[in-house]
C-alpha cells in the first residue's frame, strides 16, 4: 500500500503540491493500492524501494512531482498527482497487468518497454486512449 505522504514524499510541504493536487492524489492511490492488494492476492511480489521506503520508485520523483522538477515531462500526470511509479525491477508487475485488468480499476499505463523497474501508473487516459500505451 501506497500512503498519501509516501507519494508525497519531500514534496509534501511544497507550494505545487495544493489541495486539489492531494485529492486528485488520493483517488488515484485508492485504485493503484486496490489493484496492488488484488496483485499481491495473486502471488505477484511488489517489494518495498530501499531509497523511497516504499513502494513508490525513484530516489524522490515517482510519486508527486512540482512543476519546477527537471524529471519527466512538462505536462506529466506526476504534476497533477494523477501518476506514480510503483517499484517493480523484476517486472514482474508489469507482467501480471493486462489491459483488462486497467479496464477494472480505472488505470492506464505506460509501456512495460518504456518503464524498466517501475511501473507507471495514471488515472486519467493518455491521447491515444490506449490502456497500455507508448509516452
Amino acid at each position: 500500500m501506497i500512503s498519501i505522504d509516501q507519494y508525497f514524499g519531500g514534496y509534501c510541504t511544497h507550494p505545487d503540491a495544493s489541495a486539489g493536487k492531494w485529492t486528485a492524489a488520493e483517488g488515484l492511490l485508492d485504485r493503484v493500492n486496490r489493484l496492488l492488494e488484488r496483485a499481491e492476492s495473486e502471488g505477484v511480489t511488489i517489494p518495498i524501494n530501499e531509497k523511497t521506503g516504499s513502494q513508490v520508485s525513484g530516489t524522490e520523483n515517482g510519486g508527486f512531482r512540482p512543476n519546477d522538477c527537471s524529471v519527466g515531462a512538462p505536462s506529466s500526470k506526476h504534476k497533477q498527482g494523477r501518476a506514480v511509479d510503483v517499484y517493480d525491477p523484476g517486472g514482474f508487475l508489469d507482467n501480471w497487468i493486462t489491459d483488462t485488468i486497467l479496464e477494472e480499476f480505472g488505470l492506464w499505463r505506460e509501456h512495460p518497454d518504456d518503464s524498466l523497474g517501475w511501473c507507471h501508473l495514471q488515472d486519467v487516459a493518455p491521447k491515444s486512449g490506449r490502456r497500455t500505451f507508448k509516452p
